[in-house]
């Protein structure tokens, strides 16, 4: 692990840690999202500002995890497209490896039109991904069938994750993102994410109010969108360019 990695356990250390199974009750399935965008460089001076309000999630002692998510689509790239034209009632498709634990799930997010995200996800350690139970899954919570999708995109990065003292809020941070088309990669390393996840209960956000003092504004940014427009040729990419364009100059 590189030096950030290192920087950012020393401030997470200072934390209170929250295990797994306290964090059960602040699922969020159902959900508004807020997501920001800043140079990873920054990361250990949002979690020394947050420190007060927020405890880290922790599973074997360790506070800053892989995801492996490897995300489907139509050989059209229906849901890229979708995202890119500003189509509500829209859905990602994704099997997702939470390497803290070993645990995979088949997951499926659905942004409705109100802007509610909503996720649904089975357990699925199968080699094949796309197997008869993720079918069912996919014609129960989709109008997909896995006959219709492929293999689009992989992607990783670490995760930490944040509740908040009040346990009705979690947010996310991620850095070290790379992608893959399965022939090239794309890492971007200067990339932060920060994702914060609310529901009507949960009041105000105390990260949402130091990244205001930080002046990083809200804006919205799909992984799957960001690999797909990184790693593509002849997929349309204006609505993403100005993100694009922010992120290469972070």
């Amino acid at each position: 692990m590189g030096t950030i990695y290192h920087e950012i356990d020393t401030v997470l250390n200072t934390y209170k840690p929250i295990s797994l199974s306290e964090m059960d009750s602040v699922k969020l399935m159902s959900r508004t999202d807020t997501k920001f965008i800043f140079n990873s460089a920054m990361i250990c001076q949002i979690l020394e500002m947050a420190k007060s309000y927020y405890k880290v999630l922790e599973i074997n002692s360790t506070r800053q995890f892989q995801y492996i998510t490897t995300y489907f689509d139509t050989p059209d790239l229906f849901m890229y497209n979708q995202h890119h034209n500003g189509k509500l009632n829209r859905y990602k498709v994704r099997q997702r490896r939470y390497d803290a634990t070993g645990n995979e799930f088949f997951e499926i997010k659905f942004k409705n039109n109100k802007g509610r995200t909503i996720k649904s996800r089975i357990e699925n350690n199968a080699n094949n991904e796309l197997n008869a139970a993720t079918d069912k899954f996919l014609k129960k919570k989709t109008p997909f069938e896995c006959c219709q999708l492929k293999k689009t995109i992989l992607n990783q990065f670490i995760r930490i994750t944040l509740v908040n003292n009040n346990m009705t809020e979690r947010a996310t941070l991620d850095y070290n993102l790379c992608f893959s088309d399965f022939h090239k990669e794309r890492p971007i390393p200067q990339l932060g994410i920060a994702e914060i996840k609310q529901d009507s209960n949960s009041g105000p956000s105390p990260l949402i109010t130091i990244m205001r003092e930080l002046k990083i504004q809200p804006e919205g940014l799909s992984k799957y969108c960001l690999g797909v427009a990184s790693l593509y040729d002849d997929v349309k990419i204006n609505t993403f360019k100005p993100r694009l364009i922010k992120i290469n100059n972070l």
